[in-house]
């Protein structure tokens, strides 16, 4: 009996401790980094998540998190966070991203204007890693398409080739984070 009951008691340890471990990354290509290092960033990777769910960035259980590390002008280390539901980041994979709270960030270096470096790497494989990490977060871009329409253009009175494509404006959910030596930060709104 104290064998059996021996023998079940460490099992149970050692499936709870590879559950507290939690799981790898399905794949080696892309690097899984921590962010929330610290309480503050903690903080605002929860506020920016909850923004993105209130005011509808995401939609249908669909959306991950876009993250810009730059250095500005003056030096300090940047975040700019951008909420995003479909599969854009393809034309430029990161090679590191993050999980937070069960939500996926995806890692970006940029410069001090905050474009994007070039990917570093294989795409494909980039690609395929990403595909496995993110799964069903985000839809499939469509493929562009003409559009139809029955509009004449003014004096040339020649038809127009394409329908009218509507664009926002705004900073569409988007956050700049400046982290300060002492360790606070500033919130910032892109325009």
């Amino acid at each position: 009996m104290n064998r059996a009951c021996l023998s079940l008691i460490f099992a149970l340890l050692t499936l709870s401790t590879y559950a507290q471990s939690g799981y790898p990354p399905p794949c080696d290509e892309v690097k899984q980094v921590k962010l929330d290092t610290d309480q503050r960033k903690r903080h605002i990777l929860s506020e920016f998540i909850s923004s993105c769910v209130q005011n509808k960035y995401w939609i249908n259980d669909k959306g991950i998190i876009l993250l810009r590390e730059y250095q500005n002008q003056q030096g300090k280390s940047c975040w700019l966070l951008l909420p995003s539901i479909d599969d854009s980041y393809k034309d430029n994979p990161p090679n590191r991203s993050a999980s937070f709270d069960g939500d996926i960030i995806l890692i970006f270096d940029a410069d001090s204007k905050q474009n994007i470096k070039p990917t570093v790497g294989d795409k494909t494989l980039l690609n395929q890693c990403l595909e496995q990490i993110i799964g069903d977060r985000v839809y499939t871009r469509p493929t562009i398409k003409s559009r139809w329409t029955d509009m004449v253009l003014p004096v040339t009175n020649h038809k127009m080739k394409e329908g009218a494509h509507r664009h926002t404006l705004g900073n569409g959910g988007s956050l700049i984070i400046i982290f300060n030596a002492d360790g606070s930060y500033e919130k910032l709104l892109p325009v």
